[in-house]
C-alpha cells in the first residue's frame, strides 16, 4: 500500500506541476481536483485488494505516467485509468462516476470499452478501416491515446499474458498501434513498440542486435567523445548555448536497414546520431540551426546527397530538425541532427508537444493538438513505415461508419446508411433479397441505421424482391439506381415476349418490322413508349389481331401536313413533342436543336438516324456507327428516322 501511495504522489506532482504558478481561485480548484484524483485512486486500490488485483494499480501508475510524459493528455485521462476498474466491476455506475467526476471522465471511460469490445480478429486484411473504426468510435481522440498507453503496457508487461493473448496482443499492437503512433508522430512510443514487438516475433534476431550493441558500446563511446570534442568547442566559441548527445538507433531500425541494404550488424554505419539541440528560445531559431550546421560542416565534409531540410519543410506530424551525414574520423559516416529544444520535444512527442509553445489559454491549445491528431490520423502518412499511401488519399473517417460481417470483415459504410444499403455493398443479389437483419444479436427492419461498430447479419428470402417503398429508405445514389433499374426489369419483364408476339404478327400480315410501323401501332394503342406497347402485348392486354387495324387506320394530321409548309425549327419541335417520326438535317442551318455525334462524325451523304438523349436533345448517328447496334436495340422508342435535306 505504501508503494502505491507513494506513485500516486508522484503521479499527482506531474498531473499539477503546471498549476502552481496560476491564480489563487485555480490553486483552489486544483486542490480539490487533487483530492478528487486521491479519492478515486483509494477506492480503484481497495477494490483491487479485495480482489487480489495488485497488477492493475501497478497498470494505472504506469499508464498514467505515458499519458502524462509522453503524451501530455491531463488530469481528465489520469481520471479515466482511475475509475475504469470501478466502472468495469459495477462499483461505480456511469451516473455515479458523472456526478462525482465528470461527464468528461465518463466519455472516456464508455470510449475506452467501445474499443476493448471491437472483434479484431481480421485487422489483418483491413487495416486502414480498422484505424479508421478505432477513431471514429469516440468523438474525443483521448480515448484512442489513452488506449496506445495501455497497449505500451501490455507490451512491456508481454510475457504475463498466456501465449495465445500475447500473440493477438502483438498482432495488433504491429498492424494498429504501431502506424497510428507513427502518424501521430510519437516516435519514442512507436520505436519501443516496434522493439518489443520484434522481441516477441524474432527473439533471436532481437537478442543477437541487443548483444552487439553491448559489445560496441566502449568503442561506439570512445568514437562519440573524438567526434564531439571540436564541434562542442567551436560552438561555445561561436557563443551557443548547446547540449549534444548520442542517440543509438532503435533496435527494429538497424534491423530494418540490414534488410533494406542486406548487410551484416557490421557494415550498417549509421548506428547512431550526433543530436546538437540549441537551448536558447529566439525567434530565429532556425537561423541559429543553419549556422551550427555551417560550424559542423566546416569541421567534418558533408554528403550534400544526405541533407535533410525539416526545419523549412516540416513534417505532417510537425517534426523540425536538419539532417546531414558527415564524414568523421576513421573515414566513418556519421548523422549529426540539429535542432532546437521546442523542436527536440516535438520530435520526440509528436503534436502532444505543442500545446506546452502555443499562445492563449492550454484549454484552447489541446483543442487544437486533439483537432490535429484526429488531422493526421484521417490523413495516412506518405511514406510511412509500414505502407506508401498516396498523398490525394484520405479515409473521410468523419463522415464514414464501419461494420463487421459475422466472419469479422470490415466494411466502410457513409454516416447514415441503413441495413438495406448494407446488403446491396455486400452483394447485389444480396442486396434484392434482403428481408432484415440481425444486429448485435437484434433483429432489425430494413429500414434501421446502421452505428459504427455495428455486427450485421443480413437476411434474405428467394420470395423477396425490390418494391417502390425501398427508394425511401436507401441513401446511396448507387443503390437507388441498382432498385429503380430493377424495379424497370420487373415492369418490363414481359416486355421481349410481347416484342416477339408483335413480329409474328406482322410478318403474317407481310408487313417489315421498322420503327416506323411500332412507332404507328404504339400511337393507335396509346402507348407513351415503345416499351410500354412491348408490355401490353406480352401480359395479353392487346389483342395481337387489331394490329391489322392498326396499320390500315390513316395517319392522323397528315393532311395538315401537306397543307401547312411547316420551318424546320417546327419540325424538329413537332418531333421533340412526338408529332412526327423523322427529321431532315440541313448542316447550313445552325440555330437547330442538334448534334453530330463525335463518335462518328456523320457527314452529308452518309447513311444516318437521330437519337433523342436525356440531356443534350437530338443526336445525329452514322448508321454504321460502333453505338448504333446498342441504341437502336436498347431504345428503339428513342430512335427516328433522318435524312439530309438534300436526300428528301
Amino acid at each position: 500500500m505504501l508503494k502505491f501511495k507513494s506513485g500516486l504522489n508522484n503521479l499527482i506532482d506531474i498531473v499539477y506541476e503546471e498549476l502552481t504558478l496560476e491564480s489563487l481561485l485555480e490553486f483552489e480548484q486544483m486542490n480539490r481536483e487533487q483530492t478528487m484524483v486521491r479519492k478515486a485512486f483509494m477506492l480503484m486500490l481497495n477494490q483491487s485488494e479485495r480482489d487480489h488485483e495488485p497488477g492493475y494499480a501497478q497498470m494505472v501508475l504506469e499508464t498514467a505516467r505515458i499519458i502524462l510524459e509522453d503524451m501530455n493528455l491531463g488530469r481528465d485521462s489520469v481520471k479515466c485509468l482511475i475509475l475504469k476498474n470501478l466502472a468495469d466491476k459495477g462499483v461505480l455506475s456511469p451516473e455515479a462516476i458523472e456526478s462525482e467526476y465528470g461527464k468528461v471522465a465518463r466519455e472516456l471511460i464508455e470510449g475506452i470499452h467501445k474499443l476493448e469490445r471491437l472483434d479484431t480478429k481480421k485487422y489483418s486484411t483491413n487495416k486502414e478501416n480498422f484505424i479508421g473504426l478505432l477513431l471514429t468510435l469516440s468523438d474525443d481522440i483521448r480515448v484512442l491515446l489513452i488506449r496506445l498507453g495501455m497497449r505500451l503496457y501490455d507490451m512491456r508487461h508481454l510475457s504475463e499474458y498466456p501465449p495465445e493473448k500475447q500473440q493477438i496482443i502483438t498482432g495488433e499492437t504491429m498492424d494498429l498501434y504501431i502506424p497510428i503512433a507513427h502518424r501521430i508522430g510519437l516516435y519514442q512510443i512507436k520505436n519501443e513498440l516496434e522493439d518489443r514487438v520484434l522481441r516477441a516475433t524474432d527473439p533471436k534476431t532481437y537478442e543477437v542486435i541487443a548483444t552487439k550493441l553491448k559489445e560496441t558500446k566502449a568503442d561506439r563511446d570512445q568514437y562519440t567523445a573524438d567526434f564531439i570534442r571540436p564541434i562542442e568547442k567551436r560552438l561555445l566559441e561561436s557563443g551557443f548555448q548547446c547540449e549534444l548527445k548520442s542517440r543509438v538507433k532503435s533496435i527494429s531500425s538497424i534491423r530494418r536497414k540490414m534488410l533494406a541494404q542486406k548487410v551484416e550488424f557490421e557494415k550498417v554505419y549509421d548506428l547512431f546520431a550526433i543530436r546538437i539541440i540549441l537551448n536558447q528560445t529566439v525567434e530565429n531559431d532556425a537561423a541559429d540551426c543553419w549556422k551550427i550546421y555551417s560550424l559542423v560542416t566546416d569541421i567534418y565534409a558533408p554528403n550534400p546527397r544526405r541533407l535533410r531540410d525539416w526545419i523549412s519543410f516540416p513534417k505532417p506530424t510537425g517534426y523540425e530538425s536538419l539532417h546531414t551525414t558527415v564524414i568523421g574520423p576513421e573515414g566513418r559516416w556519421v548523422e549529426v541532427q540539429v535542432r532546437t529544444r521546442r523542436m527536440d520535444e516535438v520530435a520526440e512527442k509528436g503534436f502532444a508537444a505543442h500545446w506546452k509553445y502555443k499562445d492563449g489559454s492550454k484549454a484552447q491549445a489541446r483543442t487544437d493538438l486533439y483537432a490535429r491528431i484526429r488531422e493526421l490520423l484521417e490523413s495516412p502518412a506518405q511514406n510511412s513505415h509500414e505502407k506508401s499511401v498516396s498523398s490525394d488519399k484520405k479515409a473521410l473517417y468523419s463522415n464514414e461508419i464501419f461494420i463487421f460481417t459475422p466472419k469479422g470483415d470490415l466494411k466502410r459504410l457513409k454516416l447514415g446508411y441503413s441495413v438495406l444499403d448494407f446488403a446491396f455493398e455486400v452483394h447485389s443479389e444480396i442486396g434484392s433479397t434482403c428481408t432484415g437483419a440481425i444486429v448485435n444479436g437484434k433483429m432489425v427492419p430494413l429500414k434501421y441505421i446502421l452505428q459504427n461498430g455495428d455486427t450485421v447479419k443480413i437476411l434474405t428470402s428467394k420470395t423477396q424482391k425490390p418494391n417502390p417503398g425501398w427508394l425511401e429508405i436507401l441513401k446511396s445514389p448507387r443503390n437507388i439506381a441498382r432498385v429503380k433499374h430493377a424495379l424497370k426489369m420487373e415492369l418490363y419483364k414481359e416486355a421481349d415476349f410481347g416484342k416477339e408476339i408483335i413480329k409474328n404478327k406482322l410478318t403474317q400480315l407481310g408487313v417489315e418490322f421498322t420503327d416506323p410501323v411500332i412507332n404507328k401501332v404504339a400511337a393507335y394503342f396509346n402507348c407513351e413508349t415503345i416499351m410500354d406497347l412491348y408490355q401490353r402485348f406480352g401480359e395479353g392486354k392487346i389483342d395481337p389481331s387489331k394490329i391489322k387495324k392498326a396499320l390500315l387506320e390513316p395517319d392522323p394530321g397528315a393532311t395538315a401536313i401537306v397543307a401547312k409548309e411547316e420551318t424546320f425549327p417546327e419540325r424538329v419541335s413537332d418531333m421533340l413533342a412526338g408529332k412526327e417520326d423523322y427529321v431532315i438535317i440541313d448542316p447550313l442551318i445552325k440555330s437547330l436543336h442538334y448534334q453530330f455525334a463525335k463518335c462518328c462524325a456523320p457527314s452529308p451523304g452518309s447513311s444516318i438516324f437521330a437519337f433523342v438523349s436525356v440531356l443534350q436533345g437530338i443526336k445525329i448517328h452514322k448508321t454504321t456507327c460502333k453505338n448504333a447496334h446498342q441504341l437502336i436495340t436498347r431504345y428503339p422508342y428513342r430512335v427516328l428516322e433522318a435524312r439530309w435535306k438534300n436526300d428528301v
